[in-house]
C-alpha cells in the first residue's frame, strides 16, 4: 500500500502576504518616512528662509528709494523700527501711514493683513520678548521685519549697565535726524533690517530668543549695500567681522572694548 504524505507548510489565501512580511514592509516604511520627513523639514524651512531673504532686498532697496528721495535722511519716530513698513496690525501701533509702502508698490495704508505679504516673514512664529508666544509679528505689528534702531532711533534702549552707558550717550547724541552722510561704516557690514528678533539678539541684556529659521541665533539681515545674509547674531556684540550695528566707525573701538565686558 502506498502511503500518503500531507503538506503541511503554510499556503497563501488570495495571494496576501504573511502577518511577518507584513511586520517587515511596515518597519521598512517606517524606516524611510524616519529618513525622509526631516529632509522634507529641512527643504521647507530653507524655501521659507529663501522666501524671507527675498522680501529683505525688495525692503533694503524701498530703503535705498526712499533716502533717494529724502535726501539721505532716514525716517524717524515713535515705533518707526516696526512702522517703517506693512500693515496696519492689531496692536494699534501709531500712524497707520506706512512710508516704505510706496517705495516696495503698495499702498501708504493697508488696514487687512492681505496685501502686505512682502512684510511677512512665513517663518514669523513670534517668540516676542515681553509678549505672549503665540503672538505673531506680523500680525500685532503688522511687520515681521525691524529696522536698526541705530538708524531710525532715537533708540529706546537703555544702559543695561555701568559698562555700556558711555557708549550708548555716545551713540544717541547722534541718531537724531540721521542721514547717509553720517554713516562711516563700511555699507557692506551695516545692518539695515532683518528678522523681527534679529533686535532683541543683539542687545545686551535679556534673553537669546528664538529663531525662526530653526538655527539658534541665526538671522536674515539685509545690509545698507542692498545684500541679504544668514548670519549669527551674537548677545551684546554690536560690531563683529561679520555685522556692525553702529553707523559710526569711529564709535567701533569703544564698542570692542565694551564687548569684552559680555559673558
Amino acid at each position: 500500500m502506498k502511503r500518503k504524505y500531507v503538506n503541511i507548510q503554510p499556503h497563501r489565501v488570495g495571494g496576501g502576504f504573511t502577518l511577518i512580511e507584513l511586520l517587515v514592509v511596515i518597519a521598512i516604511i517606517a524606516l524611510l518616512l524616519a529618513i525622509i520627513l526631516p529632509a522634507l523639514e529641512a527643504a521647507r524651512r530653507m524655501a521659507r528662509r529663501t522666501v524671507c531673504k527675498s522680501n529683505l532686498k525688495q525692503i533694503a532697496l524701498g530703503w535705498g528709494l526712499y533716502l533717494d528721495d529724502n535726501d539721505g535722511g532716514f525716517w524717524q519716530g515713535n515705533n518707526a523700527n516696526h512702522l517703517f513698513g506693512g500693515w496696519n496690525g492689531t496692536g494699534a501701533w501709531g500712524d497707520p501711514n506706512r512710508p516704505l509702502n510706496q517705495y516696495v508698490s503698495l499702498p501708504p495704508i493697508i488696514e487687512t493683513e492681505d496685501g502686505a505679504e512682502l512684510f511677512c516673514c512665513p517663518s514669523d512664529t513670534g517668540c516676542i520678548p515681553l509678549m505672549p508666544p503665540q503672538e505673531v509679528a506680523y500680525q500685532y505689528f503688522g511687520n515681521s521685519y525691524q529696522t536698526n534702531l541705530f538708524a531710525i532711533g532715537p533708540t529706546m534702549i537703555g544702559p543695561p549697565g555701568t559698562d555700556f552707558v558711555d557708549l550708548h550717550i555716545a551713540i544717541n547724541s547722534r541718531l537724531d535726524g540721521l542721514s547717509l552722510i553720517d554713516v562711516t561704516t563700511n555699507p557692506a557690514i551695516f545692518a539695515l533690517v532683518g528678522d523681527n528678533n534679529w533686535i532683541h539678539e543683539w542687545v545686551p541684556f535679556g534673553p537669546i530668543n528664538e529663531a525662526w529659521h530653526g538655527k539658534p541665533q541665526y538671522h536674515n539681515i539685509a545690509f545698507l549695500d542692498g545684500h541679504v545674509e544668514f548670519i549669527m547674531v551674537l548677545k551684546g556684540m554690536y560690531v563683529t567681522s561679520e555685522y556692525s550695528i553702529l553707523p559710526f566707525r569711529d564709535l567701533h573701538g569703544m564698542a570692542r572694548a565694551v564687548q569684552q565686558q559680555v559673558p
